[in-house]
């Protein structure tokens, strides 16, 4: 489909500009720029020399617009050149090429616009602009030359001078937000043009040293966002190096932050006796020679290369964390070529943080750390008062080197892991330790979960018991703490102690549940949390007690993904059972999700009892059986002769000697099973049970009746299977194979008989050649067991 070759939006727009005075321009720029964006085909399009009416008209008012925009950027006044910058950068991304390979006049006016003492708001557009006309022409060697490399070093030029701290108090410092916008100018460019860049690397790190770790002895507030800002950029420094270089200079600056972050550390924790042990190198004792204790705890430089001055342990502990910080961007930030990270160094700097432990009142004297009595009380405070916040440093360095190393951060998961419940017993009273320890807890479990050991799973206790009460609490779930109605207590006198008259009333306010405000992350990591600890944790090594509130939790909470979980990896106990099965709460929570109808259909849980409780069943394939012959003898309703071998345990129980066939098949384990009441309503068995008893070479034999007169021997058969039959339907709950009597009997006498004959020396073949007699058998005797079945009804 073509495009119109000239948009009435073009004509419109030069209209405009040439109609409307400079001041007024501001409020029309959003219609301005609207109609500069739908005129991308004529200005994409080349300017031919000779060419048709319509195309001639085109380039006319495609060439007077950008002399329009040329006349805005050299205005006199500030809202014609803030305009003019505004439809520059339009242009250029509405056009592509063929306005950039003459955006070379453009360039001049704005480096022009950039060194004029304008608002800063119309540098930090100008500033955007370059940059953007720079980041496009990095595709295009040509344009690079031409019109890049003679220009970037005077870009590079201003934007320093503007960063320069003003000479006379009365001038008005530079605004954070320009600040910002140049330090993100640098942090674009010097990735594509390093070697430019490289004569000004020496300034931009020493205007970057204020912001990359403040404290409050700069005497300055400095966003976060120019904190990150200014990390970013001394961390791309290292591209300027020469060839070769980059990989060194990055480890070069990484080794002097560690350095540089253990001198702080020594004053800082000058008040303890740690027990820690450097494994990098470093010597806590040398720093503490020359600590003087009658003066602050202080640090930092006033060279060019160092970090500001410091002094007191409030502004000791903002510099530790800064550069924890600083040490994290540096693995997250990416590089042009291979690095090597020095694990062990990091790893040794969370070692020393972790392991110093605050007094508590519950915890005994030697598990606390040693205090310095050359320090006074006041400083031991304030450290334990800073302290949480460089625990909670030390947590997300961690959580960045496992973002960041992936599967290669499992040889150091155990003992980070043991680091980090250290930290999270003095700290978890706070909701930011528990919510990067539940982070970096779920990160780790992924990693390791299910090869820890039994230990290792119980120390995760107290994680788990502060992630389900987060989690109920943030639900509504969580229970209102008792109050004492005691008042006096340890040995206190009752008449120095206020009393609360309201705990003495028996009111219902200890039953309520009370909500905490918890914040989307913390909520997002417990929850996430919950799930790993159902599918990333041996579930035989969780106390049931626990996993019990875990799924409390879990159900209460609503949360789907740790439900689903749970009924996934259920915990079995020593005997087999899997007793916390909560797939009845999970379908009725969620009857309409799809993953809960899938599970629901195809998930079949172990048994709850005992494993004998229930029948093995045999999988094996089912071999032909052979037709049911139709009977005519019956009197129970054309039903068969065997309904009661249905039961196997009644077979093997009343059935008194069992002649087993040869071994050459091993015969197949049959487990008993549960005897439950006959059932009128429910069909009855067929000779099935028969037929497979012998092929599971399992075969009730008779003892062979004297020898007697052939013609005799055929209705005396007949009468024995009458006999057999009439005792099976009597006793329905057990079974008694009847021996074949010498003489014929009267049926009353049937109940009398008893005792069963074994012949051991007897085959299978024997007992098929038997069963064929008695089948051949039942028309002949077809009136005899009328009468048989009469007299026993």
């Amino acid at each position: 489909m073509a495009f119109a070759t000239l948009p009435p939006e073009l004509r419109n727009l030069c209209r405009r500009l040439t109609a409307t005075k400079a001041e007024q321009l501001p409020a029309l720029l959003p219609s301005l720029l609207k109609d500069l964006l739908r005129c991308q085909e004529p200005l994409s399009k080349p300017q031919e020399a000779k060419g048709s009416e319509s195309s001639s008209e085109s380039a006319m008012l495609v060439h007077k617009l950008k002399t329009q925009i040329s006349a805005l950027l050299n205005s006199r006044t500030t809202q014609g050149r803030f305009v003019g910058v505004a439809l520059v950068k339009a242009v250029i991304e509405t056009g592509g090429w063929e306005c950039l390979r003459t955006s070379g006049p453009w360039v001049s006016g704005l480096l022009t616009v950039l060194q004029r003492k304008d608002p800063a708001v119309v540098k930090e557009l100008c500033i955007v602009t370059i940059v953007k006309i720079y980041s496009l022409m990095h595709a295009y060697p040509t344009l690079v030359r031409e019109i890049v490399t003679p220009t970037l070093t005077t870009f590079a030029s201003a934007c320093l001078q503007i960063l320069k701290p003003p000479v006379s108090s009365k001038a008005v410092k530079t605004p954070n937000s320009l600040v910002e916008a140049i330090l993100e100018a640098f942090s674009t460019l010097i990735p594509l043009f390093p070697t430019t860049l490289r004569q000004s690397s020496s300034k931009i790190r020493a205007e970057t040293r204020s912001c990359i770790a403040p404290t409050i002895s700069d005497g300055a507030i400095v966003p976060s966002s120019l904190q990150a800002s200014s990390r970013r950029l001394a961390i791309r420094l290292h591209m300027t190096a020469a060839k070769g270089g980059d990989s060194t200079e990055w480890a070069k600056h990484l080794d002097g932050l560690i350095k540089t972050f253990h001198s702080t550390a020594d004053q800082v924790f000058r008040a303890v006796h740690e027990s820690w042990e450097s494994t990098s190198g470093h010597i806590p004792g040398a720093t503490l020679q020359q600590v003087d204790f009658d003066k602050e705890p202080q640090g930092g430089s006033t060279s060019p290369d160092q970090l500001p001055p410091w002094t007191g342990i409030y502004a000791g502990s903002e510099r530790m964390i800064g550069l924890l910080d600083f040490i994290g961007d540096y693995l997250r930030c990416r590089t042009k070529v291979a690095v090597t990270i020095p694990v062990s160094a990091i790893v040794d700097i969370v070692t020393r943080i972790s392991s110093i432990m605050p007094p508590t009142p519950g915890r005994e004297k030697s598990a606390s750390v040693q205090m310095n009595p050359a320090v006074g009380r006041e400083e031991r405070d304030e450290l334990w008062a800073v302290f949480p916040d460089v625990q909670l440093a030390a947590i997300r360095l961690l959580y960045t080197m496992i973002q960041r190393l992936g599967r290669n951060f499992l040889p150091i998961a155990q003992e980070s892991l043991e680091q980090l419940l250290r930290m999270f017993e003095s700290s978890y009273r706070l909701p930011e330790i528990r919510t990067m320890t539940f982070l970096l807890t779920n990160e780790i479990l992924h990693l390791s979960g299910p090869t820890m050991a039994k230990l290792t799973v119980e120390s995760l206790n107290l994680v788990t018991k502060a992630c389900c009460r987060d989690l109920l609490g943030a639900e509504g779930h969580l229970k209102r703490p008792k109050q004492s109605a005691s008042a006096a207590q340890d040995g206190l006198k009752t008449k120095s102690i206020a009393q609360n008259a309201d705990a003495f009333l028996s009111n219902k306010a200890e039953d309520e549940s009370i909500s905490v405000a918890l914040s989307a992350d913390h909520i997002s990591a417990v929850a996430a949390l919950l799930t790993t600890l159902f599918s990333h944790v041996p579930q035989q090594h969780l106390p049931s007690s626990l996993r019990a509130q875990m799924l409390r939790t879990a159900i209460l909470s609503q949360n789907r993904d740790a439900q689903v979980a749970s009924v996934l990896h259920p915990a079995r106990d020593k005997s087999g059972r899997t007793p916390q099965i909560i797939l009845p709460y999970l379908t009725r929570q969620f009857p309409h999700d799809e993953s809960v109808e899938i599970l629901r259909f195809n998930f079949r849980p172990m048994a709850t009892g005992f494993r004998n409780d229930i029948m093995d069943i045999d999988d094996g394939p089912l071999e032909d059986e052979p037709e049911e012959q139709p009977s005519t003898n019956s009197f129970s309703f054309d039903r068969p002769f065997e309904p009661a071998f249905a039961n196997p345990r009644n077979v093997l129980a009343d059935t008194s000697m069992i002649v087993e066939a040869p071994a050459s098949p091993p015969p197949p384990q049959v487990v008993e099973p549960t005897v439950k009441a006959p059932n009128p309503f429910l069909p009855r068995s067929t000779l099935e049970t028969v037929v497979r008893s012998e092929e599971r070479h399992t075969t009730l034999e008779q003892v062979p009746p004297p020898v007697t007169n052939s013609l005799k021997r055929k209705s005396e058969d007949a009468d024995e299977d009458i006999v057999v039959s009439k005792r099976v339907e009597i006793d329905t709950t057990t079974t008694i194979s009847a021996s074949v009597p010498d003489t014929i009997d009267a049926p009353s006498q049937a109940p009398a008989m008893s005792g069963v004959g074994v012949d051991e020396e007897s085959s299978d073949n024997e007992s098929v050649h038997l069963n064929m007699e008695l089948d051949s058998s039942e028309e002949s005797a077809s009136d005899d067991d009328d009468d048989d079945g009469a007299e026993d009804v």
